[in-house]
């Protein structure tokens, strides 16, 4: 009775469990395995076995199972496996991002647009990650000024967020400014004041939409009086806008007295 040559075995360790990035896993290759059982003659038993590679990894990563299998003529099989961790891709970053802080005018407020933004990982393959970002804009200003905040966000399929985020200032819209104001010195006659009618003053900052600031105030008599004999009044107008800045004018008036009395068909010299 002639007992089986021994089993064979793998030639030098075989690879041992190992950690590869997503780069290195996408061009991941294995040798073939020796194996013998270092007989001689018909005793021997020996050769090379091929890896047989699975996959199961993508931008965030997973794993490489690699085994190796051999079953000699007797029905024995020997077999070894290797597990491989494969690292989750770097994470996208941002490209050509925009200023973290600007400040604009009101009027440039309202037209204001924010561009996408690119991002990537500036990998290839199955680890590459990139794409565009639209902004989120939030808008909170009026003719006083405020802000505008824009976010651009992106979660990758890996739930790894990418985020940043612009701050706006807007600055207050310009002060009214009086239309045709009236000249800040004006002479009537005592008849002409009886009948005068203070106009109503128009303002405006040559705005427009929400930066408009535009209207008109009355004029008031802030002092003064007169009578046949003239006097003087001073008008004033005034307006404070939303804002808290006031626009002020004044005008002086002079009253002339009224023409001296004359008599009323008086009676001739006589003799």
């Amino acid at each position: 009775t002639v007992q089986p040559a021994p089993e064979p075995q793998w030639i030098n360790a075989p690879p041992t469990s190992l950690t590869i990035s997503c780069e290195e896993a996408q061009n991941f290759s294995t040798p073939d395995l020796a194996y013998t059982n270092s007989e001689a003659g018909v005793c021997l038993i020996s050769g090379t076995a091929a890896p047989n590679i699975t996959t199961n990894f993508s931008e965030c990563g997973g794993t490489i199972s690699v085994n190796w299998s051999f079953t000699d003529e007797c029905g024995r099989t020997i077999q070894h496996t290797q597990n491989v961790n494969v690292q989750p891709a770097p994470p996208a970053q941002w490209i050509d991002l925009p200023a973290s802080t600007l400040t604009l005018s009101c009027d440039e407020a309202q037209n204001f647009t924010a561009p996408n933004i690119d991002y990537t990982n500036a990998e290839a393959g199955v680890c590459l990650i990139s794409g565009t970002a639209t902004p989120n804009i939030t808008t909170n200003f009026s003719e006083c000024g405020g802000t505008i905040t824009v976010n651009w966000s992106f979660t990758d399929d890996c739930g790894r967020p990418l985020s940043f985020t612009q701050n706006v200032t807007v600055q207050p819209a310009p002060p009214a400014q009086w239309i045709n104001p009236p000249a800040p010195t004006l002479m009537l006659s005592c008849d002409e004041a009886q009948n005068y009618v203070i106009p109503d003053l128009f303002y405006t900052n040559a705005e427009s939409g929400t930066c408009e600031i535009a209207g008109s105030v009355p004029g008031t008599i802030q002092s003064g009086t007169f009578d046949e004999c003239g006097g003087s009044w001073v008008i004033s107008w005034t307006f404070t806008d939303r804002c808290g800045q006031t626009l002020n004018h004044t005008q002086n008036i002079t009253i002339e007295p009224a023409p001296s009395p004359q008599w009323v068909n008086p009676p001739a010299d006589q003799t």
